[in-house]
């Protein structure tokens, strides 16, 4: 079982109903902010974006520990450095220490990942990328947060309309007349502790649908925009596309876990989502009787294809049309998500932003 965040647990208010066990990994519920991706501008006196962050500047406010390395030796000191993230991205940290080596291990030791921190510092960068300089030079400090000196809201995005995606995706389900594919997605979706897991999920750390209730709002996408492509390609299995819409990233519910950030669990990033979806898959064709075996191998082969090549995570590509209509709804949606997502939360008096996930630059006007 989990262990809920105290973050977390502070905010929930029960909003999605009680924790349980589960031979899943269940992402936690945290208090939900508006949905939408806005431009983020900071307050006087709010909290710094991690977007918003740009060299040269001056850095004072909190943010969420993903990880941090060993303290180590450098010219004129010991340093140590951590990754920190909030609702809007990743920055690494370098702490900056003198001779005292013991005196950096303390602030070394004084927080670990997941717990929430506050740093003061300098922006800089780095072989093109920023990060945030903590040094007595600049008067840099970090220090540990407790419970209720932050905003969890601050930290990761969150849908609010999550009643409103699960009665989309009942009705989704309810479209389905192939019997056997029907009662295949009744035993993911009328599971109500699999539907809270995957009704919480994101769809990822950061690239696209990073919130609680991404995963839902992605696949209701991609199941939405397969539909459009059967309407326009009535040759096409509409079923077998739609089941395999609502199922391809079903292995996302164990990959990810949500504390005071989204990260990966340790199956997620041994095995991938691809395989944890492949395995809960025939794990639940099993408990059905007579499930067609053909039937099974097209389903298995959608979630197994559906990142389109090798190379981008998937053990096959799609061998047939219902299985590459699948994988191409999934890229566009990610895709769009991704770019529409920088577009709005591009903090910049240029019209331009150069985007490294689509290698290009991104027109903001």
């Amino acid at each position: 079982m989990a262990t809920e965040h105290t973050a977390v647990r502070q905010l929930r208010g029960g909003t999605f109903g009680p924790p349980f066990n589960s031979r899943i990994y269940i992402p936690l519920p945290i208090a939900r902010e508006g949905e939408g991706h806005r431009r983020e501008k900071k307050e006087m006196g709010g909290k710094q974006l991690v977007s918003e962050l740009k060299p040269g500047e001056k850095v004072d406010s909190y943010f969420s520990v993903n990880y941090k390395k060993p303290v180590q030796d450098y010219k004129y000191g010991a340093m140590f450095e951590f990754r920190v993230a909030d609702k809007s991205g990743q920055v690494t940290v370098k702490y900056w220490g003198g001779q005292d080596k013991e005196a950096v291990g303390r602030v070394h030791d004084s927080f670990d990942r997941e717990d929430v921190v506050r740093v003061t510092g300098e922006v800089g960068e780095y072989k093109g990328q920023l990060d945030v300089s903590v040094s007595e030079k600049n008067g840099g400090t970090v220090s540990k947060l407790l419970e209720g000196m932050y905003d969890i809201r601050e930290l990761i995005r969150a849908y609010e309309n999550i009643d409103e995606m699960q009665a989309q995706l009942a009705k989704l389900v309810d479209g389905v007349q192939e019997p056997n594919l029907r009662k295949l997605l009744e035993t993911f979706f009328r599971d109500k502790e699999f539907l809270r897991a995957f009704s919480e999920a994101p769809a990822s750390i950061q690239l696209h649908s990073a919130a609680v209730g991404g995963l839902l709002h992605h696949t209701l996408n991609v199941a939405e925009i397969c539909l459009r492509v059967t309407d326009l390609h009535p040759e096409l299995d509409r079923d077998l596309v739609l089941a395999g819409a609502l199922l391809h990233d079903i292995g996302k519910v164990q990959s990810f876990k949500v504390t005071s950030n989204i990260n990966q669990t340790e199956a997620g990033n041994l095995l991938s989502h691809v395989t944890l979806g492949d395995q809960e898959l025939v794990r639940r064709i099993v408990s059905l009787d007579s499930f067609p075996d053909v039937l099974t191998l097209k389903l298995r082969h959608i979630l197994l294809a559906h990142h389109g090549k090798k190379e981008w995570g998937s053990p096959v590509e799609p061998m047939f049309p219902e299985a590459l209509a699948v994988h191409e709804a999934d890229d566009i949606d990610a895709k769009l998500d991704n770019m529409i997502r920088k577009r709005e939360e591009a903090v910049t008096e240029d019209d331009w932003i150069w985007d490294p996930k689509h290698a290009r630059l991104i027109y903001l006007k």
